[in-house]
């Protein structure tokens, strides 16, 4: 049996059509809007999921929020109200994300519906969470010239801040805080 090896032209055309797959498959993946989706939906999926190292590395180290935490702040309390859950579902409602036109900044903003099973406190939130209609604001910023180092920089919800506040006043009237 004598096999003869396709001629250069074939070659050349076959890995031209390649590329041309491979770039029109692939650029749109490195877009920074898309950076920032994945980055949105790969901290929430991190937070569901329990993974606290993972969620951290989404976190900017300027991070604040409207509940008064820093990055330290939201990520002890992120692992104390996540450890109530024993199934935990993070869903987006009426999710929109913008982009500055420099493309080095964005804000996503969206209803955040938690789910799933675990103590009262787990229930209590996954009730707060049904009850509100107001929506998230994140605020991100990219790292570098990378499109997919994305960075959650800030977040803020008012009825959650407000929902938050009243148990941490009771629990510091009795000399605890919500840790």
């Amino acid at each position: 049996m004598n096999l003869s090896l396709p001629s250069r032209r074939a070659v050349l055309f076959c890995s031209t059509v390649l590329l041309g797959i491979a770039l029109a498959l692939g650029l749109p993946w490195l877009s920074p809007k898309r950076g920032v989706e994945r980055a949105w939906a790969g901290s929430l999926a991190a937070l569901a999921d329990d993974r606290p190292d993972d969620f951290a590395t989404y976190l900017d180290l300027n991070y604040h929020d409207g509940f008064g935490l820093d990055r330290e702040g939201a990520l002890t309390m992120a692992k104390s109200i996540r450890s109530h859950f024993i199934l935990c579902t993070i869903t987006r409602e009426q999710a929109e994300l913008a982009l500055d036109p420099r493309k080095h900044s964005a804000t996503s903003r969206a209803i955040i519906r938690l789910g799933g099973q675990g103590s009262p406190v787990a229930s209590a939130a996954i009730q707060a969470s049904a009850s509100s209609n107001a929506p998230t604001l994140f605020r991100w910023r990219r790292g570098s010239w990378k499109p997919w180092d994305w960075k959650l920089v800030a977040v803020d919800n008012t009825d959650a801040a407000r929902g938050l506040s009243q148990p941490q006043r009771e629990l510091g009237s009795f000399g605890s805080g919500l840790h």
